[in-house]
């Protein structure tokens, strides 16, 4: 029986990485999207390019059963940056697809911020990302998941709340009683293949978490961290006021040092906002998939990650 072909951009991002090995590990052949040179991997075929390549992208969803659209952006300078790589990718994936004889499965990962898209460029733009899909994608199978907060092995985001507990500090945006969901990314990984050519999931926009009901809070969290590293952390509350003015002068001197900012105004919009729990149709109710891995389980299995790689 021949494998089955899934292709994937983002392959060499956070996720993506995590992604392929689980391909790999089920018997996939994987066609992988990369701007850079990329060592030799058993049962991956790189194919040099990016998301305004089309010939590149012809090749890549070329004989595929699947193709997995990961690539997208976190932070950038410009609400055009984001539309570019989390919008207008999808209409240009979508585009060579229709024009090919490929008519694989077409599995978005999206954002549980698409739910809230007023606020944040960033959230408008994977929602934007999703309605593309949804306007292109009449004739073709597709399936959009939106994940909270995704941590784990590679992650450099989940590193600073590690980070600042080893500082014994714990900083508690917005509130300590706002809430979100998690999941740790090699669950992820595993997810997104059960909705592959998945017919119950066709058409259809899910969330996906690690299943802890109404999530976690933000001292929740806190406190998980603080308990795996056996440090008693003086937590506060960064009213939004103050991140707001810290943010404002962050896009400030980015524009003077020419750097991508990660806190800008809008982000403090999303780190604020008080409901970020999984609570749309859930991938658990349309596959066999169960999620492995809670959150203390999962920053264990990270903070592991972080100390062999002497990032803490």
């Amino acid at each position: 029986m021949a494998s089955k072909i899934a292709a994937v951009t983002g392959a060499t991002g956070f996720v993506g990485t995590h992604l392929i090995r689980e391909l790999v590990a089920q018997g996939y052949m994987v066609k992988a999207l990369t701007r850079r040179p990329q060592p030799e991997s058993v049962n991956i075929e790189w194919i040099s390019g990016d998301l305004e390549n089309i010939p590149a992208l012809g090749r890549l969803i070329e004989k595929t059963d699947v193709v997995f659209h990961l690539a997208g952006l976190i932070k950038a300078r410009t609400a055009e940056d984001f539309s570019r790589i989390n919008s207008q990718s999808v209409t240009t994936l979508m585009d060579i697809l229709a024009k090919s004889s490929a008519k694989p499965h077409l599995v978005l990962l999206s954002s549980l911020s698409a739910r809230e898209r007023d606020l944040s460029h960033y959230a408008e733009s994977k929602r934007k990302g999703e309605e593309n899909l949804i306007a292109h994608g009449a004739d073709l199978p597709w399936t959009i998941l939106r994940p909270p907060g995704i941590y784990g092995p590679k992650d450099r985001e989940t590193l600073k709340i590690f980070k600042a507990i080893s500082a014994r500090i714990a900083p508690l945006p917005g509130g300590p009683e706002n809430r979100t969901s998690w999941i740790y990314a090699p669950d992820l990984a595993r997810a997104m293949i059960a909705v592959s050519n998945n017919q119950k999931c066709f058409g259809k926009i899910l969330d996906v978490d690690d299943g802890t009901k109404n999530g976690y809070s933000i001292k929740e969290m806190y406190d998980t961290a603080s308990d795996i590293l056996d440090i008693s952390p003086i937590q506060f509350v960064l009213p939004k006021a103050i991140l707001k003015t810290f943010a404002h002068v962050n896009v400030l001197f980015s524009t003077i040092f020419a750097y991508t900012p990660m806190v800008t105004p809008e982000k403090v919009n999303e780190l604020c906002y008080p409901d970020w729990i999984c609570h749309g149709p859930h991938v658990m109710k349309m596959t066999n998939w169960k999620p492995e891995t809670d959150l203390k389980q999962g920053f264990k299995k990270t903070l592991k990650w972080y100390k062999e790689n002497n990032l803490i």
